[in-house]
């Protein structure tokens, strides 16, 4: 029941954080839709929500340093506020990652058939196949829970092969668009993208839920933190770096495709970032493919990761059953992440060839960035007790840190505001949302009558 200790090294860790955000995939799954809902303000919806964000990993950075621990979020709630805050946070953090796999599933296998017929190995039937689509997938669920068993550090290796091909892809494709830029402007750049005062509110808003899924994964360090090397001082760093990192990608790409693409073809687009790449350089345009594939199988099996640690610590907690936190003599708890495997199979499966299910995971799903940004939320209002009531029993000096109090609070309450407007905006999303807060009742009485410390 223990995991690896001192296995990761911070250079392994920022590219954990670096790829579990996965740049590639985020702009070719969600920049269309955010263009969408917000037009050119979709940067600056990416820009509003960055700095709760950025807020969240500065709030990491402080709780890593005192407790460094597989649970991350869970456990600082429950440590720091209380068994039941703690019981509630693990079915949010449960949810969150939960629903975020799915989504990258069968993307993973799209964009590898789109890739194939491009290439000419598969016929353009192909894409229309969804017997093909429900393997190709399948093998991307096989392969990230093949990775995950093997341990730590060959899931960190194998993430820094596949971070290393997507940021070159990534990056030549930056420098080709800005120097074919002077004969493509298909819009005039203008700073309102960034700052506006008059946007659309409606959209601005339900751009920012959807940047939520964009923004997330750097927070994986702080899951990895028992295997690291120096678990006070290096998670909640490498996810600080890991995060800007990749917005500094954004703020370069984004403006790039709303320059040199039409609007009405990227609100409109499966994948916007193959658009774009048309317009760059056509004859190639394919080679951005394999930036996204690898994108997306990386982000699988990081966001799995996350999901299989946290799990680890409920169980070790006693808040699940205790299988969950059996590990192998790698050091990977395997039994949960084949349980993983397992749900992945079986709604890939479902989401394939029926769609009744997928209109009713399409509901589901949808809410995987409502419960992102409530984790995130969970996490400022943990800093915010931890900082106004708990911080000083770590020092012999007393002091206060207002900038944190300041800060987190404005995070909290903006984060809390995003999630409100958008479950107001939208009927089925609130029905959803109450309805599977329900099982989080049984998460807050293992933990309030079955809770079996742990300190790291």
């Amino acid at each position: 029941m223990t995991l690896k200790t001192e296995v990761l090294h911070i250079l392994d860790l920022i590219p954990l954080s670096t790829s579990s955000i996965a740049p590639a995939f985020s702009i070719a799954a969600a920049f269309g839709v955010m263009v969408f809902y917000s037009g050119t303000n979709s940067i600056m919806g990416v820009i509003l929500l960055f700095i709760p964000f950025l807020i969240s990993s500065l709030v990491f950075r402080s709780l890593n340093k005192h407790y460094p621990n597989a649970g991350a979020s869970y456990h600082w709630g429950l440590r720091i506020i209380g068994r039941t805050f703690g019981g509630f946070q693990a079915w949010v953090v449960t949810l969150a990652y939960l629903f975020s796999i799915p989504p990258i599933v069968i993307p993973a296998g799209e964009y590898t058939i789109d890739f194939l017929v491009s290439i000419k190995l598969l016929g353009l039937k192909a894409l229309n196949n969804t017997l093909l689509l429900f393997f190709i997938s399948s093998f991307w669920i096989f392969l990230a829970i093949l990775i995950l068993i093997l341990g730590t550090k060959p899931t960190a290796k194998f993430t820094e092969i596949f971070l290393g091909v997507e940021l070159f892809i990534v990056i030549s494709f930056i420098v080709i668009g800005i120097y074919y830029l002077p004969s493509h402007i298909i819009n005039t750049f203008s700073y309102s993208w960034f700052f506006n005062l008059h946007p659309n509110i409606t959209g601005l808003f339900l751009t920012m839920v959807v940047a939520a899924t964009i923004l997330d994964g750097w927070e994986i360090d702080s899951y990895a933190a028992e295997e690291s090397k120096n678990p006070h001082e290096w998670p909640g760093l490498s996810g600080i770096i890991g995060l800007i990192f990749v917005m500094a990608i954004y703020l370069i790409v984004m403006p790039l495709m709303l320059i040199e693409t039409p609007l009405v073809k990227l609100s409109n687009s499966a994948d916007p970032l193959f658009l774009w790449s048309t317009a760059v350089i056509p004859k190639y345009s394919y080679i951005i493919d394999i930036a996204v594939i690898v994108s997306t199988a990386s982000s699988l099996w990081l966001t799995s990761f996350i999901l299989s640690r946290a799990w680890f610590a409920m169980s070790r907690n006693g808040l699940l059953p205790n299988f969950f936190s059996k590990t192998s003599p790698r050091g990977s708890p395997y039994l949960n992440i084949l349980i993983i495997g397992m749900i992945l199979f079986s709604i890939n499966f479902l989401i394939v060839f029926s769609k009744s299910i997928f209109a009713l995971f399409s509901v589901l799903l949808s809410t995987a960035g409502i419960f992102l940004l409530g984790e995130f939320m969970l996490d400022n209002i943990t800093g915010l007790y931890f900082f106004w009531f708990g911080h000083n029993n770590f020092h012999s000096k007393y002091h206060i840190h207002w900038i944190y109090r300041i800060l987190i609070l404005f995070s909290a309450s903006f984060i809390f505001f995003i999630i409100i407007i958008s479950l107001y905006s939208d009927f089925e999303l609130l029905i959803a949302f109450i309805v599977l807060l329900f099982p989080s009742m049984y998460f807050i009485y293992k933990s309030r009558s079955n809770y079996k410390a742990t300190t790291i």
